[in-house]
């Protein structure tokens, strides 16, 4: 049984490797602005890094980079068309 236990751990180990390289490799997609605005996308400033918004469609090998602004400005849009939607919805 024992042998098992080891194979079993040695397969996600590999696994857990194979998805953090597949990871990396997208983060090198990351571009040096946003996507909405094209306001310059410090990778060393602690403030951006931590502030700014990243998509990714791994599927499609796209990664998106939004600043803190554009990401609440698409939500309020979001929000605001949930709501109309469910105002249609209530009112026939």
């Amino acid at each position: 049984m024992g042998s098992i236990g080891r194979k079993m751990a040695r397969n996600q180990k590999k696994n857990a490797k194979k998805k953090m390289k597949e990871e990396m490799a997208l983060f090198d997609k990351l571009g040096d602005e946003c996507l909405v605005c094209q306001k310059p996308y410090d990778k060393t400033n602690k403030e951006h890094v931590t502030n700014w918004f990243v998509t990714v469609r791994k599927q499609e090998g796209v990664v998106n980079l939004y600043c803190p602004d554009c990401w609440e400005n698409a939500n309020k849009i979001i929000e605001d068309f949930m709501e109309r939607e469910a105002e249609k919805n209530d009112n026939p």
